[in-house]
């Protein structure tokens, strides 16, 4: 890790004391309760492993044996760090995850493609997250004023006022600290892995744990701050379409990850993106994240659960599409159903109806199918989002709401009348 400057997850924040030279275990001072050091390790581990086995390993021959030595014995430690974990995990979710842990270990051990060492690690973290109970994105949008203010004073002597990785301690390292301002490489990465970064410390390197220093806000805070050095500065906010990316899949979920969804959402208010202007989009949703309202930050997880399952089905993961849709409904749409019932009962029934035509789908596996139901799906979340906007009333709601103002009218017409009456027998 410390021989490719390169690599991602070098691309952590500032710059403390050295870590013990030798050492390849990642270090948690702080830390109060062995399992959660242990869950915290594994998925930093995974996501280590994910980003960096590709600088190892390239058409099944290894082009840097320091790195391919370094990721196996990772895949080692993530194989023990589960065993140890195991017993604490539900036994149906712990087989999806041991299938994709023992894939890791024996794709690196065979110098497998990088492709698919990428996609079980990716697959398997957000498991993780959730067998595990941890927490992978803020419980507040990220303050960058009080981020700009800590990495002033802890940062910038290792990776420069500007995120160049110029600071004035850069020459007494080895590696060099990470630039911040590498599109191509924060494309690529997402918050979570700087957050644990930041946390845990990187071994080999000049990057200290920060887990007692900082708060765990301050820790998010941090890790979003990055993407103010990538470029998304020159971008006016006011010119930029007004898409809704949850707080969640901001943290959790890479740029390119999240290009397709910005894109599709622009496309529907007639901005089309490419996927660089979409990219520079989040970076930007990220360097200055929007205050969103519940139900936007439900609903906008919702439809990138629902991206994502359609990855799921097309690699054939069929199964593991249904649990997340599933998981997405129970978690996310559900609890808005109240509020959509008194606006528009519709766009629930809709919904539910789509997502028991989508497992049915999946049940029988039928692809074409399912496909276009998640896109009729996400047509739906999109309705419901302008429901509980206000840009859409329910029918019902403005034929009742006529009917109450010609009673009134009625009303107000016959009180004129009797007291037109009584005027006159007065008179």
């Amino acid at each position: 890790m410390g021989r490719l400057p390169s690599a991602v997850l070098l691309a952590v924040l500032s710059c403390g004391p050295t870590l013990a030279a030798g050492s390849s275990e990642l270090a948690i001072p702080g830390a109060a309760d062995r399992g959660s050091e242990d869950a915290v390790r594994l998925v930093f581990l995974l996501q280590y492993v994910g980003a960096d086995y590709a600088a190892a390993v390239a058409d099944g021959r290894v082009v840097d044996e320091a790195e391919y030595s370094e990721n196996r014995e990772f895949a080692g430690q993530i194989a023990d760090l589960f065993a140890r974990l195991q017993t604490s995990i539900p036994a149906a979710k712990a087989q999806a995850i041991e299938r994709e842990v023992h894939r890791i270990v024996e794709l690196v051990g065979a110098r497998g493609e990088p492709r698919l060492v990428r996609e079980a690690a990716e697959s398997a973290i957000p498991r993780l997250v959730e067998a595990l109970a941890l927490r992978a994105f803020p419980r507040q949008r990220p303050d960058p004023a009080r981020a700009r203010a800590l990495y002033a004073e802890n940062c910038t002597p290792c990776h420069g006022a500007r995120g160049g990785g110029d600071g004035p301690r850069a020459r007494e390292l080895d590696p060099p600290p990470a630039r911040f301002t590498d599109r191509v490489r924060m494309s690529s990465a997402a918050p979570y892995v700087f957050y644990n970064a930041i946390t845990l410390g990187v071994a080999n390197t000049g990057m200290a744990s920060f887990a007692d220093s900082f708060s765990d806000q301050e820790r998010w805070d941090l890790a979003f701050y990055l993407w103010t050095f990538e470029g998304s500065g020159d971008v006016a906010p006011t010119s930029l379409p007004p898409v809704v990316v949850s707080l969640r899949d901001l943290a959790t979920r890479s740029s390119k990850e999240l290009a397709p969804e910005v894109m599709r959402q622009a496309a529907a208010l007639g901005r089309p993106l490419d996927p660089d202007e979409a990219e520079r989009w989040v970076a930007e949703l990220r360097a200055h994240p929007p205050p969103l309202s519940d139900a936007q930050e439900r609903l906008a997880r919702v439809r990138q659960d629902l991206a994502k399952s359609v990855s799921l089905v097309q690699r054939g993961e069929l199964e593991q599409a249904v649990d997340l849709v599933t998981t997405s409904y129970l978690s996310e749409f559900e609890p808005l159903e109240s509020e959509l019932d008194g606006r528009d009962t519709r766009v629930r029934q809709q919904f539910e109806r789509g997502l028991v035509t989508f497992r049915s789908a999946l049940r029988r596996a039928d692809r074409a199918a399912a496909l276009a139901t998640a896109k009729e799906l996400e047509e739906t979340v999109d309705r419901a989002a302008a429901v509980l906007a206000g840009r859409s009333k329910r029918p019902a709601a403005r034929g009742v709401m006529f009917s109450l103002l010609m009673v009134g009218a009625a009303v107000a017409i016959v009180l004129y009348r009797r007291w037109v009456g009584k005027r006159s027998v007065v008179s």
